[in-house]
């Protein structure tokens, strides 16, 4: 009976390939699964922005409105009432603006901090992710890197018991 070399070959080829179609499988799954949550962070992030767009422009748009229909008061306020009636507006509405600012910071301030902070939050737990993906895969591509050494080492040494024991039988 003589020796193949061949034989060894192929079927040290044979574990190789089963061995990295599963981790191929394994790994496009994880892949995939990246992809997914990458996405879910991509479009929670456009979320949070355009909620923060949302209230800025509705503030402003509040501001706005507000400073129409004080125009609209004070000019008729001074059509038929004069001048120092309309300074008199002024001031109350400056003190009703000041009122206003403090209203605000009670209420929309913490609400646009939470909103900044949870931003900052998605924006470390993105990193983190990304990190650990990288770590993965360099996990990956050292562990396939072990595994050609030692297929190497076992094919190696395959074909040395494979000759012994064909010279055995010769």
């Amino acid at each position: 009976m003589e020796f193949n070399n061949e034989f060894v070959t192929n079927f040290g080829e044979s574990l190789y390939n089963i061995w990295t179609n599963s981790l191929d499988k394994v790994t496009d799954s994880q892949k995939e699964i990246e992809n997914l949550l990458l996405q879910a962070f991509a479009t929670q992030k456009e979320s949070l922005e355009k909620i923060t767009g949302d209230m800025n422009s509705i503030q402003e748009q509040q501001k706005n409105l507000i400073a129409e229909v004080r125009d609209y008061i004070k000019e008729n306020i001074e059509t038929v009432y004069g001048e120092e009636t309309s300074q008199t507006f002024e001031k109350w509405n400056d003190e009703l603006d000041e009122l206003n600012t403090r209203v605000q910071q009670l209420t929309s301030s913490p609400y646009k901090e939470s909103l900044n902070l949870l931003n900052q939050a998605q924006e470390q737990f993105q990193q983190s992710i990304n990190n650990s993906i990288e770590l993965q895969k360099k996990a990956s591509e050292e562990a396939l890197n072990q595994f050609k050494i030692a297929q190497k080492g076992f094919m190696d040494l395959f074909e040395s018991n494979t000759k012994m024991a064909f010279n055995l039988f010769k």
